[in-house]
């Protein structure tokens, strides 16, 4: 299943609790300290570690932030996000794996939707991606050349989410987030769901 696909499913989850919980729906609250984690499906594009080798990318990743709201419209977190491992195959032979982590430091732009308990958000800021390289047994028999090692980069991050308020303090979310690597480290995306509190 491809991320548009997830971020569809997720989009249609949200709209369907609202929906149907409307009459449960609260406003979150306007400022305070909170957690979230997230878990979903990620993924690893734009990275190749030997010549003519194919990228397998996908799989299951996870992410935690903490971080404070301001204000109703916006606030600011840190968070750390575990990718899938990958693998690099040359004619079905696998040459090559790695492993794939990122912080990211990011301001968060929120949009309530009226007194529907929901909002939709936008995150922008920085991070730092870190791969780690390792050859096969089978790249070192045939004499392949990987690019083995631990890679490091700092780039773009952003990402894009509704959340939605059972509680003042807790809601759940649907998102998606990219951290911009090289070809070392690859793009890093996550395709997520995921809950929060907001400790007030």
């Amino acid at each position: 299943m491809n991320g548009f696909k997830i971020i569809r499913l997720i989009a249609v989850g949200i709209a369907a609790a609202c929906g149907l919980t409307s009459v449960m729906a609260v406003a979150p609250l306007p400022s305070g300290w909170y957690l979230e984690g997230n878990g979903g499906s990620s993924r690893v594009t734009n990275a190749n570690y030997a010549p003519g080798s194919s990228l397998s990318s996908s799989g299951v990743g996870w992410n935690l932030n903490g971080g404070y709201k301001f204000i109703p419209f916006f606030a600011a977190e840190v968070g750390y996000t575990k990718y899938a491992n990958s693998s690099s195959k040359i004619s079905g032979v696998k040459v090559a794996t790695a492993t794939y982590y990122s912080y990211d430091l990011a301001g968060r732009g929120l949009l309530p939707i009226g007194d529907t308990g929901a909002e939709l958000f936008a995150k922008l800021g920085i991070a730092r991606l870190n791969s780690n390289v390792k050859a096969t047994n089978a790249a070192v028999s045939n004499g392949v050349a990987v690019a083995t090692g631990t890679n490091n980069a700092t780039g773009y991050y952003f990402g894009l989410g509704a959340d939605y308020s059972f509680m003042p303090r807790l809601a759940v979310n649907g998102q998606w987030q990219r951290a911009k690597g090289n070809s070392k480290t690859g793009n890093l995306d996550l395709y997520s769901l995921g809950v929060s509190y907001l400790f007030g």
